[in-house]
């Protein structure tokens, strides 16, 4: 009866040990839809449209864990943007198939993670930690002044990087450090790549960050997206800095960004000093948010852009929120425009 026991409890522990080693799956996604009306700077009139992405990119994602360990887990990621008002898939017609993410990668308690594959550019997360109008490519200054995202954003290289080597450090009393490398693989052009890291740090209310990049594209078109060379005519390489900061004070949210841009064209350098300016106020069971961006642009190209936006977000649950905004883009020696709507953001 020992024995027989004893191969009971030891069959019993093979099994445990053998479902805790079973991979894990989900899905997962966020779907956003707003209708209004949107008029670019150099648009002649404005457009109504019901459209994807007012507040936040939607999107589509698998995900697979697998614990080794109590230390140490593997993962598999692969998350795709969608346009719902279309069902296309992608940010824009072309756009990577899984543009949002495709990597594998090892997380260690100990030694932090590592991913491999198409994974984030070190400048995005930054700029969406500090910002109170966050990722929205509609409606946040921040994002418009600096990513493409049909708006004449500055910045090189797109929010996601191909061909990628990303690091993050454990939590460091409250900092993390990011770090990420892209193979430009070009033949005979070693140079030809991107590489950059952030540092991010929390403690309280307080959110504190700074990041910086170099993009070499070099003059020929290597096949990226459509944000990879930015908006400024003719850019091959770029340097970029940026610091970011934000503190809840309970009442409200203050958040401060600085961002400087040196660029190398077929024309000439240009240089971009940007600064953003937001607050984030509770109202009800919702937000009032506001933001406002300068950038100033010197070198081969010499102008400015100023650009706001308000709204108010409703929070109806963790899922489910509904927003309306407005924003005004004005740009020296193009023109001005608005752009308004109301939306939901579903997230499951």
């Amino acid at each position: 009866m020992i024995l027989a026991g004893g191969t009971m409890a030891g069959t019993l522990a093979l099994s445990c040990a053998a479902q805790a080693a079973q991979p894990e799956a989900k899905f997962y996604g966020l779907l956003d839809l707003w209708t209004g009306s949107v008029e670019n700077p150099a648009a002649d009139d404005d457009t109504k449209q019901l459209a994807a992405g007012g507040m936040s990119t939607s999107f589509l994602g698998a995900r697979v864990d697998y614990q080794l360990d109590e230390e140490t887990s593997f993962m598999g990621v692969a998350e795709m943007f969608v346009r719902p008002d279309t069902g296309e898939n992608g940010r824009y017609g072309g756009d990577e198939f899984f543009g949002r993410n495709a990597y594998i990668g090892v997380d260690s308690k100990r030694y932090g993670l590592l991913r491999a594959g198409r994974t984030k550019s070190p400048y995005f997360l930054p700029l969406v930690f500090t910002n109170s109008v966050k990722d929205s490519f509609a409606f946040s200054p921040m994002m418009l002044h600096t990513y493409n995202g049909g708006r004449n954003g500055a910045v090189m290289g797109d929010t996601t990087w191909n061909d990628s080597i990303n690091y993050t450090t454990p939590s460091l009393g409250g900092l993390k450090i990011n770090l990420v490398y892209a193979f430009g693989e070009e033949e005979g052009e070693d140079g030809e790549n991107k590489v950059g890291g952030n540092l991010v740090y929390r403690h309280g209310g307080l959110v504190a960050t700074a990041a910086a990049m170099r993009v070499r594209e070099g003059v020929l078109d290597n096949g990226g997206g459509a944000g990879e060379r930015g908006t400024i005519p003719g850019a091959t390489d770029q340097e970029a800095v940026m610091a970011g900061l934000s503190y809840d004070f309970g009442v409200a949210t203050l958040y401060g960004q600085y961002q400087t841009l040196e660029t190398d064209t077929t024309a000439g350098d240009v240089d971009t000093d940007t600064w953003q300016a937001g607050v984030a106020v509770p109202v009800g069971k919702g937000r009032v948010l506001g933001s406002f961006a300068n950038s100033d642009f010197s070198g081969a190209l010499d102008y400015e852009r100023d650009t706001w936006a308000a709204g108010y977000d409703y929070i109806v649950n963790s899922q489910l929120d509904l927003y309306a905004m407005y924003l005004h883009d004005d740009i020296d020696n193009v023109g001005d425009g608005s752009t308004y709507g109301v939306g939901a953001r579903f997230k499951f």
